[in-house]
């Protein structure tokens, strides 16, 4: 079953500015996918995400410097 069919928040990427990588939150939380916390791009965190099954907004939240 689909992640948000079982009720949980729909993850979001998040580019972080300064540092230039990408990190997984849902529910305003740092999320873990495949035992990783940070990628070096968005395509990386989707691939990730849908391993596990997992639905990800189509929107890169990101962070200035």
């Amino acid at each position: 079953m689909h992640a948000i069919g079982r009720g949980m928040a729909m993850m979001r990427i998040v580019n972080l500015g300064r540092t230039g990588i990408f990190v997984a939150m849902r529910g305003g939380v740092l999320t873990s996918l495949g035992g990783r916390t940070h990628w070096r791009s968005a395509e990386e965190v989707r691939r990730a995400a849908q391993a596990e099954n997992i639905a990800v907004s189509d929107f890169v939240v990101r962070t200035l410097p």
